[in-house]
């Protein structure tokens, strides 16, 4: 019966504005993943240091620790829709300025920005769907705007890979940037006739269960710190993977771009597909359990990157990592929403994204610094250490309540 009600209200997640907004996410996320297999390859082509190619793919990172907390800031402020309509024309427009660039230095610049208009997206959608949705179906729900990230940047990088075999880099980039306008323009339908102030209102109880959460959890600044250490050691391995991995197949292994593009396209199809179903994991079973086993299985995928002497055991370390983040992921955030209070809910959920943008702008810097001394297969033997740092941290801090029960 648990089941059945499960899938019903899925379906109207699906079926809703949340999931209206997950779905013109869509197309600002394309965008990303063009630029995040066009840009390595590109300071490639420039003949770029190792140093300097990690230290300007950290610039992603870098951007959206720079501008997340400040589009949490004006969600809370000024309503979901105009924030995140904004960000998104600015976010095509740095792209066009990505495109023109010609130098290490203006590629990092550029980037940066991009990237700081491209975060919008995370503490808008995170907070529309955590104070929207039933606490029996968050992690799920924030699962779906999770996966979407995954799977449509990784079908970007996927596109990008064929293309660039075809045409030039920046005509590629130049392109992208229609994807966030057209981002621009669907979150205004999908926001029509949404009222703000009666979305904050909410339900009657839902601050009084947020509370009760927080000091199940030890309070909010505990339960941030503490998730907040677990996403940053989370993201330092899956911003250097995704800054990496193309090198890893095109540099070591010595394939071709689309080779690279449809390693990127694994990584994030099976990471997308499975970060559902990871959500709900954390959902019926407990959030605790499944971060645990996400970091476990994390180590063993970039154990498996390090080791990669063919493109085959390369997809079989994907296809291991996809399902670990997909586990930890979805129970992260979740722990985390359930504990902020509406008022502010955006304003922490973009500095819970801070942390996570700290550790990818870091991700590729040790990984650079890693290669430069010992080889590019030496930046995962990090990234395995960093996860499993993660799992230990979920296993002695987060509380082991049990979800609550089933609501119709």
């Amino acid at each position: 019966m648990g089941d059945l009600w499960y899938a019903t209200i899925t379906d109207s997640l699906i079926r809703s504005r949340s999931g209206g907004l997950v779905a013109a996410l869509t197309f600002s996320t394309l965008a990303a993943g063009l630029i995040q297999i066009c840009i390595p390859l590109e300071l490639r082509q420039l003949r770029a240091s190792p140093n300097q190619i990690g230290l300007t793919l950290a610039m992603f990172g870098f951007g959206m620790f720079a501008f997340e907390w400040l589009w949490g800031f004006l969600a809370d402020r000024f309503g979901y829709r105009w924030p995140l309509v904004v960000s998104q024309l600015l976010y095509a427009a740095c792209i066009v300025l990505l495109a023109r660039a010609d130098a290490v230095l203006p590629i990092a610049i550029s980037y940066l920005l991009a990237s700081g208009m491209f975060v919008a997206a995370g503490p808008v959608a995170r907070s529309y769907l955590g104070t929207s949705l039933h606490a029996r179906l968050r992690a799920t729900g924030l699962a779906l705007v999770s996966a979407q990230w995954v799977i449509a940047e990784a079908i970007g990088s996927g596109a990008g890979g064929q293309l660039i075999d075809h045409f030039p880099i920046r005509s590629i980039i130049y392109a992208s940037a229609v994807l966030p306008a057209m981002t621009g323009v669907l979150v205004l339908w999908v926001f029509r006739g949404h009222s703000d102030t009666e979305h904050r209102a909410g339900r009657a109880g839902d601050d009084a269960a947020r509370r009760e959460e927080s000091r199940a959890g030890g309070g909010v600044m505990r339960v941030l710190l503490v998730t907040a250490s677990m996403v940053l050691l989370i993201q330092v391995g899956a911003g250097g993977e995704l800054a990496l991995l193309p090198l890893l197949v095109t540099t070591h292994l010595q394939l071709s771009a689309a080779s690279a593009g449809i390693a990127m396209l694994v990584v994030g199809v099976l990471g997308g597909i499975l970060m559902v179903p990871g959500g709900y994991a954390a959902d019926r079973w407990g959030r605790r359990q499944a971060m645990i086993a996400g970091g476990a299985i994390s180590v063993v995928g970039f154990a498996v990157y390090a080791t990669a002497g063919t493109f085959g055991e390369v997809i079989a370390g994907a296809a291991i990592r996809a399902l670990g983040g997909a586990l930890i992921w979805p129970a992260a955030i979740a722990w985390i929403s359930d504990s902020i209070p509406r008022r502010r809910h955006a304003f922490f959920m973009g500095i819970f994204g801070e942390f996570e943008n700290v550790g990818v702008t870091i991700g590729p810097v040790l990984g650079g610094l890693a290669w430069s001394l010992a080889g590019i297969q030496s930046a995962f033997y990090v990234y395995a250490v960093a996860a499993l740092l993660a799992a230990v941290i979920a296993a002695l801090m987060v509380g082991r309540r049990a979800p609550g029960p089933v609501a119709a």
